[in-house]
């Protein structure tokens, strides 16, 4: 058997291609708002880093650290064009869906874990017919901690999941965020170098395992399975 009984993957970037739908949203955000939309690379930076949705708003628009309220709208907009609009641009990673399907197939719980929010996370899945193949998703929603924090493992991921060890669960994802959150939780983690986070800082942080496609994540879980025996 794998070592690997848990499998916890990063949505944007990892899983799904959601650029042309973030940097859509987040414009179409600061229009309804009244404020001057950001340029598309200044919005790609943010996303880049993996940062939750509030931090890259605080980042684009200076005028919302004093305004604890307004940033909150901005979210709240944010998150309602996405569900209106975002869905229609983003799609799978090729492959997504047969890695999917052959790991459920062979026992092993897909979790997403992500700083993105929880609904448009669950329709997506639904729309592209992945929902299936998905034991669990935790997502962006107040109260909860973001990555790279690793209460999100901690505090939820484990007392869900109380027969597994850290041992036994991969973190799947493509940016700083991800790879901090699974070193700083004591799990074992594969940066997805083909998703959108900057190669040069990713790599300098030393991720345990690397791949180019998520196609290539089976043979890494199998390699892992001849390690362990």
């Amino acid at each position: 058997m794998t070592v690997f009984k848990a499998i916890a993957f990063d949505y944007d970037g990892t899983l799904f291609d959601t650029r042309p739908a973030i940097i859509h949203c987040i414009a179409r955000a600061f229009e309804e708002s009244g404020r001057p939309k950001p340029a598309d690379d200044a919005v790609w930076q943010t996303v880049r880093s993996g940062i939750a949705l509030q931090d890259a708003f605080l980042m684009l628009d200076r005028d919302l650290r004093a305004d604890h309220a307004a940033l909150q709208d901005r979210v709240r907009i944010y998150r309602t064009i996405y569900l209106d609009e975002g869905t229609g641009l983003l799609r799978p990673f090729a492959g997504a869906k047969d890695v999917l399907h052959e790991l459920h197939g062979r026992g092993i719980k897909c979790l997403i874990v992500s700083n993105k929010g929880t609904a448009a996370i669950h329709r997506s899945l639904i729309e592209n017919g992945l929902n299936s193949f998905i034991d669990w998703v935790l997502g962006d929603e107040p109260g909860l901690p973001r990555k790279p924090d690793p209460a999100m493992l901690t505090d939820h991921v484990l007392p869900r999941y109380p027969q597994f060890d850290r041992q036994n669960i991969l973190v799947v994802g493509d940016t700083e965020a991800d790879i901090l959150f699974a070193q700083r939780s004591g799990t074992t983690c594969c940066w997805a170098s083909y998703g959108y986070g900057e190669a040069g800082r990713c790599r300098a942080l030393a991720p345990r395992h690397e791949i180019s496609s998520i196609a290539q994540l089976l043979p890494l879980i199998a390699a892992s399975r001849t390690a362990a025996g």
